[in-house]
């Protein structure tokens, strides 16, 4: 049986380009990464707001109601207007990333904080390894776990933690498990 120091370095990636360019790649530190996560976050919940306002107006018209009244309330056009301009921002703002990080290996985000995803020769992974692998993949498997009752958010918080603290394990080349699992670093974009 394989003992835990030699299953943690068999996860280590053999010695790559970007290793061998030090100096034509700089690892970004983990202050830009996570500011780079929280402008994403910040960005894309502002295209939430008409959503949410939506939603609210629109169950505003079901609050005076009686129960066991037939009634139909009388629904808000304004409410279903912004409920629907809300899901286009959201659509529209989720397409606008995958085409950024396809193109340039940087969401809105990492494009601001100046840094950049880039795979093993340090090329752009392109959508496959930028958006399916570092994106869907993992918050599917993540949103899939959170359905487990009791464990499914324990799960989900030791993956953020768990991917928190590799951000400082600069001699495993700052890599978080979404890096490890589309085998890409991020780097200074300058």
């Amino acid at each position: 049986m394989q003992d835990f120091k030699e299953i943690y370095q068999s996860t280590q990636l053999e010695k790559s380009h970007i290793e061998d360019d030090y100096d034509e790649f700089e690892l970004a530190n983990p202050g830009k990464r996570i500011a780079a996560y929280i402008l994403n976050y910040l960005i894309g919940a502002v295209a939430y707001i008409p959503l949410i306002w939506g939603v609210v107006e629109i169950a505003g018209g079901y609050s005076g109601m009686n129960p066991e009244s037939n009634i139909q309330p009388e629904l808000s056009g304004f409410g279903i207007g912004l409920t629907m301009l809300g899901g286009v921002l959201i659509l529209g703002f989720l397409i606008f990333q995958a085409v950024l990080m396809s193109k340039t290996g940087q969401s809105l985000g990492k494009r601001i904080m100046k840094i950049k995803v880039v795979d093993e020769e340090g090329e752009n992974p392109g959508f496959k390894g930028v958006v399916l692998m570092r994106e869907i993949v993992p918050n599917l498997a993540l949103t899939v776990i959170a359905m487990i009752p009791f464990i499914g958010g324990i799960i989900q918080f030791g993956f953020w933690i768990a991917c928190l603290v590799m951000l400082f394990l600069i001699d495993r080349n700052r890599q978080t498990l979404q890096d490890l699992i589309a085998k890409t670093y991020v780097v200074d974009a300058d």
